[in-house]
This record gives C-alpha cells, structure tokens and sequence, in this order.
C-alpha cells in the first residue's frame, strides 16, 4: 500500500511548498473559503460547517477568519502536529460520524473523495449528507484533470466527472457544477455543489 499518510505526507504537502513558506496559500485558502464555500451556498455569520478530511486545518482556519463556525475532522494524527486549527479540528477514527441528523448548515470536502474506496464513498456520502442541513460542497480531483490526479498514489477512485455525477445523481443529490472563482492555478480540478433532495430535505 502506497498511501502513506504520514509526517512526511503532510510536511511536503502543506509546509515546505513555496506557496505555503511564503503565505500564498491563505490568499488561495481565504479565496475559496469565501466564493465556493461562503458565497456559492449563500452562508450566514455563525453558521455551523464541517471540513471533512480537514488535512492541517486550513480551511477551517479560513472559514473562522470570515465568521462561519468551522470545525474539521481528519483520521490522521500526522496531521495533527502541523494543524493550524488544532482547537476546531478533531484527529480521530471516523468510521462512524458521530454527529446528529442535520448538524451542519455545510458538509464540504476538498479533494478527499478521490482517496477512498468506491465502497467507501458511498458510505460517506450518505453520512455527510445525514449530518447536513441539506447541502455539500466537494472538490474532487477528477480524471480530467490528468497526471496530478492520475499518478498520485494516494489516489485510489480517479474517475471522470460524468462518473462523478452519476455517482451523486444515483444516491439521490441534485448536482450543481462549476464555480467561475474556483481557479487557484496548482490546484486545478472540478467542484461539485451537491444539494440533497432526498426525503427530510
């Protein structure tokens, strides 16, 4: 297994990119916190959301910045030595979400899905959406998007984003695609704002 979340995972992703020694990546991280978070599913000051596979933190840190109450979920305790919101994040099995129905205003993922199983994303999935008040927002490092997504290691479910699509439409979400202000130049992907219609909703 080449998925090796560890130390050295998090310090060459997070830490020694230059973007990151420099402060670049906050302008980036404020960016999408506020047009494909903030704006896109219209949030309101002290709304509640969720950061699953939250990495380090940084958007939790991003969405705090601009008054949403943010808190992150990561199973790696690799993370969690880096964490710039080790306060709102918590490192710990998820296997099982231990929130209530309907939690969170905002349920979000940022280039996480395409680390899990097919089994797995179906399972997720549907907890997310159990915990949401309806809506989810993932980013997803589709086929597409080419060898960053395809050579990754860590990657294990690079599909393409009609795959994607159908996955969300055949679990019972409506699928909005596409945000103008998504654009951050080494992060190049496909965002998927996925607004639940299941029954409760």
């Amino acid at each position: 297994d080449k998925r090796i979340y560890n130390e050295d995972y998090y310090k060459n992703l997070y830490i020694n990119p230059l973007t990151m020694k420099s402060g670049l990546s906050k302008i980036y991280y404020l960016w999408t916190a506020f047009f494909c978070l903030i704006k896109s599913v219209n949030l309101k000051k002290n709304d509640k959301v969720l950061d699953f596979g939250c990495g380090i933190g940084n958007f939790v840190w991003a969405l705090r910045l601009l008054g949403v109450r943010a808190y992150g979920i990561d199973p790696s305790c690799a993370a969690k030595q880096y964490s710039v919101a080790e306060k709102y994040c918590r490192y710990i099995n998820i296997n099982k979400i231990k929130y209530k129905n309907n939690f969170f205003n905002l349920v979000y993922t940022n280039e996480v899905l395409e680390h899990l199983t097919e089994k797995q994303i179906t399972y997720y999935l549907n907890e997310m959406s159990r915990i949401s008040k309806g809506t989810m927002v993932h980013i997803i490092g589709v086929k597409e998007r080419g060898k960053i997504s395809q050579e990754d290691p860590t990657h294990i479910t690079v599909k393409s984003e009609r795959w994607w699509t159908k996955k969300f439409i055949k679990l019972g979400f409506r699928v909005d695609k596409g945000n103008l202000f998504y654009f951050f130049p080494s992060m190049i992907g496909r965002q998927f704002d996925i607004r639940g219609i299941k029954s409760g909703y």
